[in-house]
């Protein structure tokens, strides 16, 4: 069985959760296939900037931009919809029908961006795509969030992969979590840290 990784960032990949990212991967980031998802943040310009930046931090790490693919949940018919006038398509392009759980193991990593976690929440359940990425994640998926891409797979919200049972609050501007909190306690995370999960085991970075 593959291991199960996660980096839940409050604010995307630092230094020294790059260096786990790369550890986890092991391939040059050249080779690297990145599924990218910004349906958290596509609803106000102001979140929007967040697309721009995430996809230029992955380009500066080495990772080439015709290697990503931008995957904006809100495209996908849900999932108990039956197609009418496009039924004529054998073949729907991939960006706007759910991929399969053997198409998510072409990709090495899965980012999943900021912005508002009820939207992301909502459209993972609308499309389906929580039971794929779910079943991806424990087939060896690296799964990286950024903010409301963490609260997604945390404690936070109903309708989420509650992956650890915690609830992880982004953006924390007061005092610098040293240790993870007993039980199930927020998590409470400011700038540049990350909970990294591998497996069942998680620690703060």
């Amino acid at each position: 069985m593959n291991r199960r990784h996660l980096l839940l960032t409050s604010s995307g990949l630092s230094d020294s959760t790059k260096k786990i990212f790369f550890d986890i991967i092991g391939k040059s980031p050249i080779d690297l296939k990145i599924l990218y998802i910004p349906t958290a943040g596509i609803e106000t310009d102001g979140a929007r900037e967040g697309l721009a930046v995430c996809l230029d931090e992955l380009v500066k790490m080495g990772i080439c931009y015709e290697n990503i693919l931008v995957y904006n949940l809100e495209l996908l018919l849900s999932k108990d919809y039956k197609r009418t006038y496009s039924q004529h398509i054998k073949s729907p392009a991939v960006i706007t029908r759910l991929l399969t759980i053997e198409e998510l193991k072409r990709f090495d990593a899965v980012f999943v961006g900021g912005g508002d976690s009820a939207v992301l929440c909502r459209e993972m359940v609308r499309t389906g795509f929580d039971d794929v990425i779910a079943k991806a994640i424990n087939n060896g998926l690296v799964y990286v969030g950024i903010s409301a891409g963490s609260m997604y797979v945390a404690g936070n919200l109903e309708g989420g992969l509650h992956i650890i049972p915690n609830p992880i609050i982004p953006h924390w501007k007061e005092n610098k979590l040293v240790e993870l909190p007993k039980g199930e306690k927020e998590i409470q995370l400011v700038d540049g840290q990350a909970v990294y999960i591998e497996n069942d085991d998680i620690s703060l970075i």
